[in-house]
């Protein structure tokens, strides 16, 4: 369920869709099912005027209108089936299917770029778009004119962002339309998979190494993930990432390497890589000061990757536990343990709180991925406690289970 939000043109976009890309010869048929790329939007709308809401790329199918006096207007017979366009009134909620269906390309174009720009083309980057740098407004007792979706306060720079293939939605009249009522859609799609050529090994003692070569297919990802594992058929683990600068380099196809040094071991290793695209703003607009989203959040990104999957969430850690030791006459040492229960999570937020809805005396503490305990000295005598969430470089899990402990 996805709903609209009314966030200026230049403002990081809200609305990312996973494309559907259909084999060739497949036609699109009738929403039935859960699992076939289908997504329901509810548009609320409380101002004065009906906008005629104009997607592009694909149509949308019109389900319902419910009014705000809980009254269920069905469709008009000239509304029914894939339209374009649809007539948003105001004080109801407009329901609406759609399947953004993926046209086919080309095989000559070897696929498409991302649209990577900055948020306002017209700025400078680094300069805060209008009304958005928040922080200082707050200061100055001026009114706090940006917020993510979340609702949080935010300051927002001009940057760049990865749109995907963008597309725009917006309101049909020509006013509303050159006054703003229009946003960018982002639009996922999955990068083509790489050729694996060789993992060569080298070297001897302490300066053993692998070159890991491929062969990069696709013109729109944004990192390609190198796994490792002592058996060719697994199991794998993430080795490292690494980014594609499409920026500078532009989009292009190629020969890629990395190196693995292994240092002086016997052991064999084996390789694989597949490639990632990942789509929306990945700005970290955490800030304590300012607002309590987590590390890496702020606006939704999706992660599509080349073995056909999309990437959207990271598994919680669980079973966490907290124990704590006398360290001196003033200070005990706490000792935190969890369940790492994501394959996909480069690092860990632990929070402490000195009461269990975590708004009184909050602590942030960061640690890498792979990470499943930590200690942090505190004072004697109170009790404290802690929860445990994993995150990557767009996404984050939700929050462990809450350990509490008093402090000898």
């Amino acid at each position: 369920l996805q709903n609209m939000i009314l966030h200026g043109y230049a403002y990081p976009p809200d609305e990312i869709i996973d494309g559907v890309e259909l084999p060739a010869g497949v036609k699109v048929t009738p929403i039935a099912t859960t699992d076939d790329g289908a997504q329901i939007w509810k548009f609320t709308h409380n101002g004065v005027d009906t906008h005629p809401i104009h997607f592009h790329l694909y149509d949308v199918q019109l389900l319902n209108r419910v009014g705000w006096d809980g009254i269920v207007r069905k469709p008009h017979p000239t509304e029914l089936g894939w339209k374009d366009t649809v007539r948003i009134s105001p004080l109801e909620d407009t329901i609406v299917a759609l399947r953004p269906i993926i046209p086919h390309l080309p095989a000559a174009w070897g696929g498409l770029p991302n649209s990577i720009r900055l948020l306002d083309p017209s700025m400078p980057e680094g300069m805060y778009l209008e009304g958005a740098n928040t922080s200082q407004r707050e200061a100055m007792g001026l009114p706090i004119l940006a917020f993510n979706p979340d609702g949080e306060p935010v300051d927002i720079v001009n940057h760049y962002v990865n749109f995907g293939w963008e597309y725009v939605y917006h309101c049909h009249i020509l006013s509303h339309e050159e006054m703003d009522m229009m946003h960018a859609q982002v639009v996922g799609v999955a990068p083509a998979a790489p050729t694996f050529v060789s993992a060569v090994r080298s070297g001897s003692g302490n300066n053993q190494q692998y070159l890991v070569t491929w062969t990069d297919n696709s013109k729109n990802e944004t990192a390609f993930v190198i796994e490792r594992s002592t058996s060719a058929t697994g199991p794998w683990s993430r080795l490292a990432t690494v980014p594609s600068d499409r920026l500078v380099t532009g989009p292009g196809i190629g020969q890629r390497t990395y190196n693995d040094r292994i240092g002086n071991t016997k052991t064999v290793y084996y390789y694989q890589v597949y490639a990632i695209n990942v789509i929306g703003d990945a700005w970290d607009y955490s800030d304590p000061a300012l607002n309590e989203i987590p590390p890496g959040g702020g606006w939704p990104t999706l992660t599509l990757d080349s073995r056909g999957g999309a990437i959207t969430t990271v598994a919680a850690p669980s079973n966490l536990t907290a124990s704590a030791v006398q360290k001196n006459s003033k200070t005990a040492r706490v000792t935190l343990s969890w369940v790492d229960n994501s394959a996909n999570e480069t690092g860990f937020l632990v929070q402490r709180a000195d009461n269990a809805a975590f708004s009184l005396g909050v602590v942030n503490l960061t640690t890498t991925g792979n990470v499943t305990t930590v200690s942090q000295d505190v004072p004697r005598g109170k009790t404290f406690y802690y929860r445990v969430l994993a995150f990557n470089d767009t996404i984050q899990s939700s929050w462990s289970n809450t350990a509490s402990v008093r402090t000898p």
